[in-house]
């Protein structure tokens, strides 16, 4: 993509998403973090009763809710429904809209491999905008200043060998680089170009900050000491939080998902803590400390989620009375462990750490998996539902090559189920090789 229609792209998306109804979410924003902490648990409890009222236009949802009325304890009938398994979203996910007429569609892979298809209302897709941009605000970046955005952007074609591997944004003031192109041949065009740009504050994949921080480590160069590193889209180790806090800049970490059903950011102790307007968090035992995370949204009328099981697990949750050791009240958890992928490794030496978006968009598939076994063969594994057809192959194949390289071999391979690892958690990478580079 080049720099101009790339530019063209961002006007409208301006236009788009920074409306009059993402100014008014920003300042609502605003508002309620100024909100005592009894005041916002009792505006959660309304916004909850809301949601529920919405939910009952749904076909899925209509009987379910029938009894519910505005007035009711909202949280303790909430805790007599059922969870809600991304299964039954997959496979009928018309049953979960309520009739709003303007809304978009979106697409995911989520942390278990399971692709959905979505519908957002105009309002989530603001409240979404309003969020980072809040977010970016609160670690001192201000409209206007400039940003380095490694998130997986198709800004040139995977095939390009030369500089430049990204594009300069001029209407939001970023550096759009790629993160399908970096490698120890590359990853001095994007040291300089990042040095050149003056930024301070950077946006990426947590696996893309990773790769250049580890560069930069490796080389013994000096290090960015940009002022903040806002990490999202993929679970953060902490392996990956020092690397990246020491050699580029100080990592704030957001956790949320396509469903749009629960957010979360770290504070300076590290610790993630919810963003109680935008949904109630429920934490379910797993034993050994560690617990699902179940949220209900109250962002989206168009496609109300209750209950809903994300697949991720946290560890040590607090609530509303317990205080972090940062100061804040929660509630929120210490620790929250995603989907574990390897990263993918090209013939050239570039090193990808996300491609869900092979199988976005790509209907009936009920899971789908990566496995690298060398670096010309790659096998994809799909579990098909019934009305699953092999043509689809072909989309995926021009996804995959838009992103790696059309040099590589791929093989599909068609099961009943994919595994899980130890801890219950799916791997939509599994790179024999990275395997190998780690003994």
């Amino acid at each position: 993509m080049g720099t101009l229609s790339y530019n063209l792209k961002m006007l409208w998306r301006l236009f788009g998403k920074r409306n009059p109804e993402f100014h008014r979410q920003v300042n609502e924003l605003a508002e309620w973090r100024d909100l005592d902490t009894e005041t916002r648990h009792v505006e959660q409890i309304s916004k909850l009763a809301h949601t529920l009222m919405v939910a009952k236009k749904s076909v899925y949802y209509r009987d379910m809710l029938s009894n519910f009325k505005a007035k009711q304890n909202a949280i303790d009938f909430l805790k007599t429904l059922p969870y809600l398994e991304k299964e039954a979203l997959r496979a009928r996910p018309e049953l979960f809209l309520t009739g709003e007429k303007m809304t978009v569609a979106a697409h995911t892979s989520g942390t278990t491999g399971t692709p959905l298809q979505l519908r957002r209302s105009l309002r989530s897709i603001a409240r979404e905008e309003a969020g980072f941009f809040s977010w970016y605000c609160q670690a001192g970046w201000r409209p206007g200043w400039p940003m380095i955005v490694l998130r997986g952007d198709l800004v040139v074609p995977a095939e390009r060998e030369t500089p430049p591997f990204g594009v300069h944004d001029f209407i939001g003031r970023r550096w759009v680089l790629s993160s399908y192109h970096m490698s120890d041949a590359t990853l001095p065009w994007y040291i300089d170009t990042i040095r050149s740009s003056g930024s301070i504050f950077m946006s990426a994949y947590p696996s893309s900050a990773y790769i250049l921080a580890e560069y930069i480590w490796r080389k013994g160069l000096r290090p960015f000491g940009m002022k903040a590193v806002f990490l999202a889209s993929e679970t953060v180790s902490q392996e990956q939080i020092d690397l990246i806090s020491e050699f580029i800049g100080p990592v704030h970490v957001q956790y949320g998902m396509a469903e749009r059903v629960c957010w979360m950011t770290t504070c300076q102790a590290g610790c993630y803590h919810e963003d109680t307007s935008y949904g109630f968090t429920e934490y379910a035992p797993l034993g050994d400390d560690r617990y699902e995370i179940v949220a209900t949204s109250f962002i989206n009328d168009a496609q109300p989620l209750i209950r809903y099981q994300t697949g991720d697990i946290a560890i040590g949750p607090f609530g509303w009375k317990d205080r972090c050791e940062c100061g804040a009240m929660g509630p929120g958890c210490r620790q929250i462990i995603g989907r574990e992928d390897d990263l993918f490794h090209l013939p050239d030496g570039r090193k990808i750490g996300r491609l869900d978006h092979v199988f976005k968009a790509v209907p009936h598939i009920v899971a789908a998996q990566i496995i690298q076994h060398d670096l010309y063969h790659t096998e994809i594994v799909i579990v098909p539902d019934v009305h699953y057809e092999q043509s689809y192959e072909k989309i995926i194949r021009a996804k995959f090559a838009e992103r790696t390289s059309a040099d590589i071999a791929i093989q599909f391979t068609y099961r009943s189920f994919l595994p899980r690892t130890a801890r219950g958690k799916f791997r939509a990478v599994v790179s024999k090789i990275a395997r190998e580079n780690h003994g």
